[in-house]
């Protein structure tokens, strides 16, 4: 009967070892975890959410990109193109591909009245559209004359 009681002994020990391994990876990633909000549920739920690490996706509006390069600062409005929006601050230098009427998620803070919010994160969604290697000057042309920074180029 000895060896009845050892083996159920480790398979509680085990047990008891995987439930707090599960548990404590749960509030590890309940903590990490950060949710994805369209501008109008974040302006409509900002008193819950305010103090918390959040994601709000949108477009950003057309000529209201404000770029200070010497400060690193972008500021800019975030709209669902339904009527809500956001007026973004964001520290450091943009994506690449940001540029008005694009797609982006801000990772940051929203105020307590859902009108304004902190970006510590810009991603930007890029073009699912791959062209053939060929003429990059013209290419290169192109897309300075598309950039937002085309007067800041010399």
């Amino acid at each position: 009967m000895a060896p009845r009681s050892t083996s159920a002994r480790w398979i509680i020990g085990i047990s008891i070892i995987a439930i707090a391994v599960i548990a404590m990876s749960l509030v590890q990633l309940g903590d990490n975890v950060v949710y994805f909000y369209t501008p109008a549920e974040a302006v409509a739920k900002a008193g819950e959410l305010r103090g918390k690490n959040i994601k709000v996706g949108g477009m950003v509006v057309a000529g209201t990109v404000i770029w200070k390069a010497e400060d690193l600062a972008l500021n800019f409005t975030l709209s669902d193109l339904k009527g809500a929006e956001i007026a973004v601050a964001h520290k450091g230098t943009p994506p690449d591909m940001f540029k008005e009427n694009q797609g982006v998620v801000v990772e940051g803070s929203i105020a307590a009245d859902g009108k304004s919010m902190q970006s510590k994160h810009l991603l930007v969604k890029h073009s699912e559209e791959y062209k053939s290697t060929g003429d990059h000057s013209t290419m290169e042309k192109t897309l300075l004359e598309k950039s937002m920074f085309k007067d800041q180029n010399p």
